[in-house]
């Protein structure tokens, strides 16, 4: 048993360094433990309800073990299909030839346990954070995983430019609603 989890530590460290395409079968046995609730984390962000988190995540993690598919960026492509997945939760049946619709977003999606440990500031960055436009929103969560703004503009399917952009935006907004401007000035503290 240690042998197998030494193994699986080894394959989850050399995923994201690997030029060679690996089974997806294998690196969701090896990325589920660590990537699951990181995964769950990226799409709150996003605004998902914490179930339509926890469904879109795991649907991600399933489709990665489809037979035949092998994968060289695989954070980075659970977080698009789980993504893509939560998305495809807001479309109703009857609408799916209209435009996508913007997700709403609320505080609704924390779970008691994880109310009791958020603080009265990390709610309000997090309140703060699911009022920031979609892309802004998309940019940071990228970033908060520690998603380089090229990795980030792949997976977005955008420039690393949009990306820095939507990141200076969403830092801007956030200042701004923590009542920080005046202690930043051009990105350094002033103190």
């Amino acid at each position: 048993m240690e042998d197998a989890l030494s193994t699986d530590i080894g394959l989850a460290d050399h995923v994201e360094t690997s030029p060679v395409p690996l089974p997806g079968i294998e690196l969701a046995e090896a990325l589920h433990h660590e990537q699951y609730p990181a995964l769950v984390r990226f799409l709150l962000l996003h605004g998902a309800s914490w179930a339509e988190a926890q469904d879109a995540a795991q649907d991600a993690f399933t489709q990665m073990c489809a037979p035949g598919l092998s994968l060289t960026h695989p954070r980075a492509w659970l977080r698009t299909v789980a993504w893509r997945s939560w998305v495809s939760q807001q479309v109703k049946p009857e609408d799916a030839c209209a435009e996508m619709p913007e997700p709403q977003t609320s505080l609704r999606w924390q779970t008691p346990d994880h109310a009791a440990e958020l603080g009265e500031e990390e709610r309000r960055v997090v309140s703060l954070l699911l009022q920031l436009p979609a892309k802004q929103r998309a940019a940071m969560a990228w970033h908060l995983d520690g998603f380089t703004t090229e990795e980030s503009a792949r997976a977005m399917g955008t420039t690393q430019a949009a990306v820095r952009q939507n990141l200076t935006r969403a830092r801007a907004a956030l200042r701004e609603g923590l009542h920080l401007e005046g202690r930043f000035k051009e990105g350094r503290r002033v103190t």
